[in-house]
């Protein structure tokens, strides 16, 4: 067995990104025949709201695709590096989600007493923002500093944890 290598999914609301036929005008198609990714309608609010995007929870103009995922993958890393979701709900409302879409998600963690590096911060940070192309893409997480950095040590060995079976 593979210990490597971790897979998140969850397709609660799995949607087959459009693309822009390259050959017919017009015409939509998926990423094997595409050329230019197009936006998704609006589908209803839709999956857990700890890991909603705020275009998803808002519900009312078409979305990217990618953007949306980014914004689930910034969330599981806020709860894999804290322990805990960054907010209930992606609303104003929601005092640690407006905290965290206005620049301050390692400020909060600072007054929780929960101390990160800056690099770990800035991508959480990057990959929260509240506008879509604001966000950073795949490419732009895989070369971030947090992720590239080879002095990150390695967890302890599995029989360290007692809640393990």
């Amino acid at each position: 067995m593979d210990t490597d290598n971790c897979l998140i999914i969850d397709m609660g609301m799995c949607l087959r990104v459009p693309y822009n036929d390259a050959e017919r005008s017009g015409v939509v198609t998926d990423v094997a025949k595409g050329a230019l990714r197009r936006l998704i309608k609006p589908q209803g609010v839709c999956g857990k709201h700890n890991y909603m995007s705020p275009e998803i929870f808002e519900n009312k103009a078409s979305f990217d695709g990618f953007a949306v995922d980014l914004w689930a993958a910034g969330v599981i890393l806020y709860i894999m590096l804290t322990g805990f979701p960054p907010y209930d709900q992606a609303s104003r409302t929601d005092q640690r989600f407006d905290l965290i879409i206005n620049g301050k998600l390692m400020k909060q963690l600072k007054s929780w007493g929960i101390n990160l590096s800056a690099d770990a911060g800035d991508l959480m940070q990057s990959m929260l923002r509240l506008h879509p192309k604001e966000r950073l893409n795949l490419s732009e997480v895989l070369s971030h500093p947090w992720v590239v950095n080879e002095d990150v040590q390695e967890p302890p060995p599995a029989a360290a944890f007692p809640f393990q079976t």
